[in-house]
This record gives structure tokens, C-alpha cells and sequence, in this order.
């Protein structure tokens, strides 16, 4: 017997099929969930206009959040649609809300204001955000967004997992300046408080000049939101002038610096560059002045990562961005800028970032199965490999670390314990591309890398004048029986993987198994007088470098350049130590 559909039966079952998901799609339970109810159960399809709505929090049973309201006793709510491309270019729509009533809710300082981010616009599990927020908190900038993670359901559908975010907004426990009165023509009281966009849609009320590179620049006003005469003359005055000395001639023009304040632009940068950031400094990007004649602007606070880490390659965000980047490629001619960036720099790097790995872990072992259920309900924007997110966010900050290291200096650091360095050549394969599988087995599985294929290699050394791939991870702890395999994203031993291969630290492997392991200096000890800057090591007296195939590389009085960036031996006057090269 044969079976024939027609076209018109084929697009049904897909249809049904397709309704069938979304019913079967349901939260996680392990997130608090907010349901919200429109009233008349109205959609939302307007960014402009709020709807009527009440809502409810059932925190499911996580520690610390507190329940409000519940299906019999809502509370008032007003909900529209937010963002721009966000809005527009996904099905998963991002909304803003508007409590009823001032709430600390979720744990945040009370306000009416929030967003539901959406993170459509994030494949690695929503984690540009949110590092993108713990870097600006380790940077000590005075106010970033809470970002806290809950399921929602909106008039009895589940619509996925969102982040309940503060919205930025002038306010005593957000962006901390006077709020200047809409309309103002007091020559002393329109000098503040601004809190200004640099944007890259005029579809908002702005003031538009042109930079001095011939570049449009657009700054969309937030506080005060309508202007009179004096306070649009005000701002674009302020804009031009800032222009104008930052397209000084004289870069050791202090000028700039009496507008904007060093400090605050500087870490507001820093962020950005750990991430890749290269539409930073052209859209969602904030700033903010206070009131009196004589104060500065201020950068930040930071807003939307969604495009960190979409480029590669070792390049600033300011050379060849996709879509320009206001004032910042000419500021970096400033030498002040360059010392601030690396005084600033030196100072985070003093923990080797451990905080923010820290953090990504804690993120995906609290957040996985809450994105993983959202994945069902939006499979086209959500992961079921989070673990494999989590890694590949944290070898993507690794190697951008390592790339600003050898431009703004680097400290001393001795190499985790329990980390790992493998080395692998694809030669002998047809692979396009290598990935590294890593687990352990103590009872249950532990995947180090994520789930198979693991993670993509993309750093390379030379070993003997042969290009290999290399990564370095740490499992965060001493694996019982930790194992690897080779692969090229496909299962099959010979042709597209290797066997499960015993996991060493420091052994170069290929198609075939483990080739040789690296030889090291035994008890090693610190040496006092060591500085690294870039690949140069210096010390007061005799240094030796080698690799950690106990091969002299290089050696010196008081200075060596390594050849390449990675693991070495140094040892100085009679003691010796393991270092990383950044």
C-alpha cells in the first residue's frame, strides 16, 4: 500500500505539528515564572502604546525571591513591546513593563520600571548580557543593570525564559543625577541632568552633529525628554565642542578631558573590549552629565552586548567595525587614554579574570534547564548545549584577554593546578575544522568542553617549526579518569575522530593518539623580580626561557622576547618558575 499527501495535507501536518510543539513547551520550574494577563487577553503589538494587564510572581521555591500577588489576587501591570531590531527581526519579542506600584521585586531596589529582555538576539545561551554586566560590576563602574532570569507566561502561554532588567533611567538607585525639567530655559539648570544615547536610529526625538571624522553622530535624548530652545542649543553645543577636541591635531591636548570624564570612559571601554564589542560605541551606547557648570560626562551605564564576540581575529573594536564606532578610534590617539587604559587593565587582571569564570559556571549550572526549555519553545534561538555555551564564552574572553594582554601589559601568573594544555595536529585529515571533546568518569560523566562535539579550536602554536591547535581549560577540579577525543564535528573513529584518548596535561596528540608528552622543571620556585610586558620578560640579572619540552628558547642579561605566546619556563639567578605568555 502507498501513501500520497498532497501539498495542501503536507503544509497541514507541519502546521499541527508546529501548534503541538508550542503547546508541549513549558516552563522549568526552576526559575521564578511571572504570569501576566492583558486585559481582554488583547495581544501586544505596539512599542508606543501600554496595555492594561496584572500579574503575578511564583518564585518556585528559589531562595531569596519573594512571591507577589497570585492567581486570584493580581497586581496591576501595564506591558507594550520594547527594542528596535530586537522588536522587529524576532518572533520572541522583548517587552517593557510598568508595575503598578513601586516593588522591589525579584530581589531588586524597588521601582516601577523593568524590561523583559528577550535575548532572541543571543545563541549562547543569553550570556553576552549577562557578562557583558558582571565585567562593568568587576570594573567598579558606579551602576549596572540587574539582570535576573524568569519564565514567563502571558495570557496562559508559555513564552520562554526572559531577564527581568532594571531599564536606565534617572533615578537615586540608577543613573544618580538631578532630573532635569522637560523644557527648561534656566542657563544654570539646563547644564544638567542629561542622560543622552549615542544612537544609531533617528527615529527618536535627537540632536544630530557630524563628526569630525564626517561621520553622522545621533544623540537621542532620555531626561530631559522634550527640549526647549536653550537646552537643544545646550546640547549640541556640548557635543560639537567635545568633537572638536577630540579631533585635535595635538594629542597631548588635554582639552577633551575637561568634558568627558577619563575614568568612567575608560572602564566603560575596557568592557567593551574584553567582549569584542564593535558596535559599542555606536548604538545603546549612554551617557550622562549632572548639574553645574563645571561637571563632565560621563560614560555609561553599559547596555546591550548582543553583537560581542561576532567578528574574530585580534583587532580593536574601533579598526574595521561594521558599523562605526563614535569618537573612540581618534581618543585611543591620546596618550593619557592609552596609560589610563593600561593602569585600569593591570588592576583587573590581578585575579586572571578567575571571577568571571566563576560566574559563567554559577550562570549555566542555575540557568541550564530554564534555557534549555526555552530552546523548546523557540528552537531557532535558544541552546540545548549550554555547558558547550558556557565554554565557548569563556575560551572566547581567553583569547581576547590573551590579545589585549600583548598590547597593554600583562602580571605574573602561575598556572592553575588542575588546568589542562593539549596540542593537536590534524594532519593526515580532511577536517575542516578541529574540536575537543573532554569528560570524566567518577560514577557519573562530567563534561569539561560541553556536550559532543565539544568545543571549536581556534588558537594555534608553532612547536618545531609545525602548526598545531592548542587549548587550555580548567576543569575546576582533579578528575578522577579524564579522557578526550579529536574530532571534526562528526561521529566515526579513523575518518572523522579519534579513539577516547587518556587526557595529560601538556601532551601533544594526533589522528592516532598521544605523539609525545612535554617534559617540565620540577619544583619550581617563584622568582621575586620578574616582570612580563607583552612577550618581554625582564629581571636584574640572567634569564633563561624554555619551552616546556625543556628546550632553551631564549636567554639574555635582564630582558628575553619570547617567541610566541604560551607556557614557559623561566628561571632567573638559580630559580626558576612556569609562567603564561600572553
Amino acid at each position: 500500500m502507498s501513501i500520497r499527501l498532497s501539498l495542501r495535507n503536507i503544509l497541514f501536518v507541519i502546521g499541527l505539528f508546529a501548534v503541538l510543539t508550542i503547546q508541549a513547551a513549558s516552563y522549568s520550574g526552576t526559575v521564578p515564572v511571572i504570569y501576566i494577563n492583558t486585559e481582554n487577553g488583547t495581544p501586544i503589538t505596539s512599542k508606543e502604546d501600554y496595555l492594561q494587564a496584572t500579574y503575578y510572581l511564583d518564585p518556585m521555591g528559589c531562595e531569596g525571591i519573594e512571591a507577589i500577588g497570585s492567581e486570584t489576587a493580581q497586581e496591576a501591570l501595564e506591558i507594550r513591546g520594547r527594542g528596535n531590531w530586537t522588536w522587529n527581526g524576532f518572533d520572541k519579542k522583548p517587552y517593557r513593563i510598568k508595575l503598578g506600584s513601586k516593588t522591589a521585586i525579584m530581589g531588586m531596589n524597588k521601582s516601577k520600571h523593568f524590561a523583559l529582555m528577550a535575548n532572541a538576539d543571543d545563541e549562547l545561551s543569553g550570556l553576552r548580557n549577562a557578562v557583558g554586566y558582571q565585567l562593568a560590576r568587576m570594573l567598579d563602574m558606579p551602576w549596572t543593570p540587574e539582570a535576573k532570569p524568569v519564565e514567563v507566561v502571558l495570557n496562559g502561554e508559555y513564552i520562554g525564559l526572559y531577564f527581568l532588567t532594571e531599564t536606565i533611567r534617572v533615578d537615586s538607585d540608577r543613573v544618580n543625577i538631578v532630573e532635569q525639567a522637560d523644557e527648561e530655559t534656566d542657563p544654570l539648570a539646563i547644564t544638567g541632568g542629561w542622560l543622552v544615547e549615542i544612537d544609531n536610529y533617528d527615529t527618536d526625538p535627537h540632536v544630530r552633529i557630524t563628526e569630525g571624522n564626517g561621520e553622522r553622530i545621533i544623540f537621542t535624548y532620555k531626561t530631559p525628554e522634550i527640549l526647549s530652545k536653550e537646552q537643544e542649543t545646550f546640547l549640541r553645543e556640548q557635543m560639537t565642542t567635545i568633537d572638536n577636541a577630540i579631533y585635535s591635531k595635538d594629542k597631548n591636548s588635554t582639552t577633551w578631558e575637561e568634558y568627558i570624564d577619563l575614568d568612567r570612559l575608560v572602564r566603560f571601554y575596557i568592557v567593551q573590549e574584553i567582549l569584542d564589542n564593535a558596535e559599542s560605541f555606536h548604538g545603546s551606547c549612554y551617557m550622562h552629565r549632572n548639574l553645574g557648570e563645571n561637571e563632565k560626562w560621563l560614560f555609561g551605564p553599559v547596555w546591550d552586548f548582543g553583537n560581542t564576540f561576532r567578528r574574530g581575529g585580534g583587532q580593536f573594536i574601533y579598526e574595521n567595525p561594521p558599523y562605526g564606532q563614535t569618537w573612540i578610534a581618534e581618543i585611543a590617539k591620546f596618550p593619557r587614554f592609552q596609560e589610563k587604559v593600561k593602569e585600569i587593565w593591570l588592576q583587573l587582571r590581578e585575579n586572571n579574570f578567575n571571577e568571571i569564570y566563576t560566574y559563567i559556571d554559577n550562570y549555566v549550572e542555575n540557568n541550564e534547564a530554564a534555557i534549555q526549555a526555552d530552546d523548546v519553545r523557540w528552537p531557532d534561538y535558544g541552546s540545548q548545549n549550554v555547558k558547550g555555551d558556557g565554554t565557548t564564552m569563556k575560551n572566547n574572553i581567553r583569547e581576547r584577554v590573551a590579545f589585549l594582554a600583548e598590547h597593554w601589559g600583562d602580571v605574573v601568573q602561575d598556572v592553575s593546578p588542575t588546568s589542562y594544555t593539549v596540542y593537536f595536529t590534524a594532519e593526515g585529515t580532511n577536517w575542516s575544522n578541529v574540536n575537543a571533546y573532554s569528560w570524566d568518569y567518577n560514577g557519573s560523566v562530567t563534561e569539561f568542553l560541553g556536550n559532543w562535539p565539544g568545543t571549536k579550536l581556534t588558537q594555534t602554536v608553532t612547536i618545531d617549526n609545525k602548526q598545531y591547535y592548542t587549548l587550555t581549560f580548567d576543569p575546576g577540579y582533579t578528575p578522577t579518569s579524564p579522557m578526550i577525543i579529536f574530532n571534526d564535528g562528526k561521529s566515526g573513529v579513523g575518518e572523522h575522530q579519534t579513539e577516547d584518548l587518556v587526557l595529560e596535561n601538556n601532551t601533544i596528540y594526533n589522528l592516532n593518539g598521544k605523539m609525545g608528552t612535554y617534559t617540565s622543571i620540577h619544583d619550581i620556585t617563584k622568582g621575586q623580580d620578574l616582570h612580563i610586558s607583552h612577550r618581554t620578560l625582564s629581571c636584574s640579572g640572567h634569564i633563561a626561557l624554555y619551552n616546556m619540552q625543556g628546550i632553551l628558547v631564549a636567554q639574555g642579561d635582564k630582558q628575553v622576547t619570547a617567541p610566541a605566546a604560551g607556557i614557559y619556563i623561566v628561571v632567573t639567578d638559580y630559580m626558576a618558575r612556569k609562567v603564561v605568555v600572553r
